[in-house]
Formats: structure tokens, sequence, C-alpha cells
């Protein structure tokens, strides 16, 4: 089982815009962590649930970049108090939504091309299926991925590493 983190903190604003916030992680955590860079975590903040990836500042520091979806969530804005509970997670491991497995399972070049991606492009592409509510919604954009994906229209497709 892995071990989890707890902290509190506030909500800060990045680079001086208020849609880019992050939390950062405090230098006792950042040193039990086992490596440098970005970091899979999975947890909550003030009860909310994420998955992100804890990132580093040039000074060593540690911080998770927090979105719109998850302020909403968690009931925060910038220069609020915060608290986080993490675990780390395999970065290797992706939960995608039923509805994108399932248009996966039945569209076998769509599934051939998703699968070929890296993790990290899967992920992206998971998310934007399962960043809406409502299961139609889900369903809609699962197709129209797959749809993008054998027309050769994702960005990517265009514009290759």
């Amino acid at each position: 089982m892995s071990k989890t983190f707890s902290f509190h903190s506030t909500l800060e604003p990045l680079s001086g815009n208020p849609s880019y916030t992050g939390i950062t992680v405090p230098a006792e955590i950042v040193v039990q962590l086992p490596e440098k860079g970005r970091l899979r975590c999975k947890g909550t903040v003030n009860g909310a649930s994420f998955n992100l990836a804890i990132q580093g500042r040039k000074n060593g520091a540690g911080f998770l970049m927090v979105g719109g979806a998850l302020r909403r969530a968690a009931k925060i804005k910038a220069g609020m108090p915060v608290f986080v509970e993490f675990e780390l997670v395999d970065p290797d491991e992706l939960e995608l939504p039923e509805e994108l497995l399932e248009v996966l399972t039945q569209d076998e070049d769509a599934s051939r091309f998703f699968y070929g991606l890296s993790v990290a492009k899967q992920r992206g592409l998971a998310h934007y299926v399962q960043s809406v509510k409502s299961t139609d919604s889900r369903i809609k954009r699962a197709l129209e991925l797959a749809r993008k994906i054998k027309n050769g229209e994702l960005y990517m497709q265009k514009h290759p590493d």
C-alpha cells in the first residue's frame, strides 16, 4: 500500500494570472518523494478528488497545478486555505472513461492509434472525454475523438513531435 501524505497550505496564484493557481507541496514532503520532476498522484483538496502530477520548481520545491474544475469542486479561490491528502500512483496507470473504452473496443483503427500513443498523450485525450459531466456528452466526445483519429485530424497527427 502506498504512503499517504497530507498537509495544510494555501491556494496561490501562479505567474500573476488568477486562472493559474497552485498549491506548494511543503519541503518536508518533497524530500520524502522518490525522485525529482513530475510525479503522478491522486488524492483530495478540501475533500474534492484529484489526479494530478507534482511538478517541480527551479528552487527544488514541488507544487500541484489546480485548474478551474478542481477549484470549483473544492470551493476554493486563490488565497484560501486548503487541506491536501495524496498518495503517489504508477505514472503508467491510466483510468479511461467507460465511454472511451467502449468506443475503442468497437473501433479497431482508433484503438490501434490511441494505444500507440504515450501514456501522457492517452491521459490528455481521456481527460478531454472525461471532463464533461453528462454521459451523453462523454459518448459524443469519445465518438468525435475516434472520427478525428481515423481522419488524421488530431493536432498530434498533424504536428508529430
